[in-house]
């Protein structure tokens, strides 16, 4: 009976693959550059851009890390689930989840506890479903856009503004790969806390062994990886010409992702330096 019923959920009438998250709106100047990073409704950064717009490499090293058979799957791998289940349930070495990425973006979409077996069938029923309504662009686009990365930071595209201030398609090879292996547990991998950065840097350090194996990695290449990554914290998000940013926001109200504005940011600082110079010039008076 619950096999029917699983099966007549998998073609279910086709789902919004967003659901109801809602995205930031980022106001820049008109080079581009941020001025303010707006929260979505939910308190969350979550930023919206197409798959065209992250790194070739970013995308590359989180299927080789996440599932380097998603373009040959109908949502689940099957091997990787029996291999799953014989080690959590039969030899109970440890809890392995073998989800795929349309697995995963079935939990995050559908709200999904998948830490039983109750739990685990709905997510595939439901990766079924979404992988026979759209096409695995869209599935990949949906999961690197909703995929958490530490924090409150959801997306690729958020964690590359936010973490390295540059948008996700100039993400250099070190950078595309410590966001790679974020999702898989984002708490544990936060990069923006001591301990966070090092667990992060240590399933990079494996992501870099498998890359190496699947393809050639010349020295150069190999020895960026020694150095450390300049990580940026929501914290010190700019919020550049804050009167004119929040008018900017108030003004455009629900409207998501990139507001690219008139405002030119280097003569704004300068106006802004001889401002300041000038008050204080006439504070005694």
């Amino acid at each position: 009976l619950m096999a029917t019923g699983l099966l007549a959920l998998a073609f279910c009438p086709k789902p919004s693959l967003y659901g109801d998250a809602t995205f930031s709106a980022s106001v820049l100047d008109r080079d581009g550059r941020l001025l303010r990073l707006a929260l979505a409704d939910d308190d969350r950064y979550r930023l919206r851009i197409s798959l065209a717009d992250i790194s070739p490499t970013a995308i590359e090293a989180t299927l080789l890390y996440e599932d380097r058979h998603f373009y040959e799957h109908p949502g689940f791998n099957p091997g990787s689930l029996i291999r799953a289940f014989w080690s959590t349930y039969v030899r109970k070495d440890r809890p392995i989840g073998a989800s795929t990425i349309t697995m995963q973006l079935a939990r995050i979409r559908f709200d999904l506890d998948t830490r039983n077996i109750a739990g685990k069938l709905s997510q595939i029923v439901r990766a079924i479903q979404l992988e026979r309504h759209y096409d695995k662009a869209e599935i990949l686009g949906a999961y690197l856009n909703l995929a958490p990365y530490g924090g409150n930071i959801e997306g690729i595209g958020t964690a590359s503004l936010v973490y390295f201030d540059r948008p996700a398609a100039e993400l250099s090879m070190p950078e595309a790969l410590a966001l790679a292996v974020i999702p898989q547990n984002p708490v544990r991998r936060d990069p923006s806390t001591e301990a966070g950065y090092k667990q992060m840097a240590e399933a990079r350090s494996r992501l870099l062994e498998m890359w190496a194996d699947a393809s050639s990695l010349d020295e150069e290449s190999r020895a960026q990886f020694d150095l450390p990554l300049a990580i940026r914290t929501t914290s010190e998000l700019p919020f550049r010409a804050p009167h004119f940013s929040q008018s900017i926001l108030a003004r455009t109200g629900d409207q998501q992702g990139a507001i690219t504005t008139t405002l030119d940011l280097s003569r704004q600082s300068i106006l802004e330096r001889q401002i300041d110079r000038y008050v204080d010039r006439g504070r005694s008076r």
